[in-house]
């Protein structure tokens, strides 16, 4: 009986040595949730470029945007679980499905997380206008202003909406939420003094924090920006936990094989360890992360549960 059960994990072992070393054996296909241009699409062509290098294999970019993200996140869910289609996960990945009563995928149990890439750091900025100086002067103008302040995002359901419902509940004030349709939109408005408060990513803020035109009071990320060394984090200023970004991570369908996904984590690690990686995603305002598999799953099921206890608290329903 020892030598039958000895024989079958060599044979195990055997079969799963031969996946890995088979893998990948045709073209290989990394989907974006959105249209050509954003962040995500940048990043997943910087690694669809290294991997087909390091893989020998063709790796390209698909964009199926719509639905919220929901028609890439299904198309990957449903997708043959061997590593050859893998998705870039943003942080609205984990937000979707609280969003709706009949949502169309579950970020825990219909993927395997491979690596968290990349994140575009968030920054709470106020207009001149808005006499706060600190996240607590903020805060305490808020609460002698109750329902009166505003705050802005880029829709209903985004990071930046569910970014200033967190404050909300982490600071205990009332502030209304204004919806635009992107930050096109929204840092007009912004600049004006139309809205008082925005949460946003540092790329599109940080030109107008430079020139005086918006006051950043923190830093949304875990650590200090380091083009903005003197703002503190959110939760050095007022907040300690809070925390809000645009986190950029790949997954593959659940079930993709352990050394597979070892695989892939290994070689998209060392994509973006080049030091051309971090200077082309310096340029754009992203900060180059890299975990293993199992801290990404921690990762996405924090997020999962963490979103789903503000969006329950805002009573937020997109559809």
């Amino acid at each position: 009986m020892t030598r039958l059960l000895a024989a079958f994990a060599i044979a195990v072992a055997f079969v799963s040595s031969a996946g890995a070393q088979s893998f990948p054996n045709r073209l290989v296909r990394i989907i974006v949730p959105f249209t050509p241009g954003g962040s995500n699409d940048v990043v997943a062509r910087e690694i669809a470029a290294g991997l087909q290098a390091s893989l020998n294999q063709t790796v390209i970019v698909e964009n199926k945007p719509g639905g919220g993200g929901t028609i890439a996140y299904s198309f990957v869910a449903k997708a043959s679980p061997d590593g050859h289609t893998m998705l870039i996960a943003p942080a609205s990945f984990t937000m979707g499905p609280h969003l709706s009563d009949k949502p169309l995928y579950h970020p825990i149990t219909e993927f395997a997380p491979i690596n968290m890439v990349a994140d575009v750091p968030f920054v709470m900025v106020v207009p001149p206008n808005v006499p706060a100086k600190t996240v607590k002067e903020f805060i305490e103008l808020a609460k002698n202003s109750p329902n009166k302040l505003t705050f802005g995002s880029v829709g209903v359901g985004t990071p930046q909406h569910l970014g200033g419902e967190l404050f909300k509940m982490q600071a205990n004030v009332d502030l209304i939420h204004v919806p635009f349709r992107g930050a096109t939109a929204a840092i007009p408005d912004l600049l004006a003094g139309r809205i008082d408060m925005f949460i946003g990513a540092i790329n599109s803020l940080l030109p107008l924090i430079k020139e005086g035109k918006l006051r950043a009071l923190a830093a949304t990320s875990s650590r200090r920006i380091e083009t903005l060394p003197d703002v503190p984090t959110m939760s050095e200023a007022a907040l300690p936990g809070f925390e809000v970004g645009s986190a950029v991570g790949i997954v593959a369908p659940a079930g993709t094989p352990a050394d597979i996904v070892d695989t892939l984590n290994r070689e998209i690690g060392k994509v973006i360890a080049t030091p051309g990686f971090h200077q082309r995603m310096a340029a754009i305002g992203v900060d180059v992360l890299g975990v293993t598999p199992a801290a990404y799953a921690k990762v996405l099921r924090d997020d999962y549960e963490k979103w789903g206890k503000v969006v329950a608290a805002a009573g937020i329903k997109q559809k």
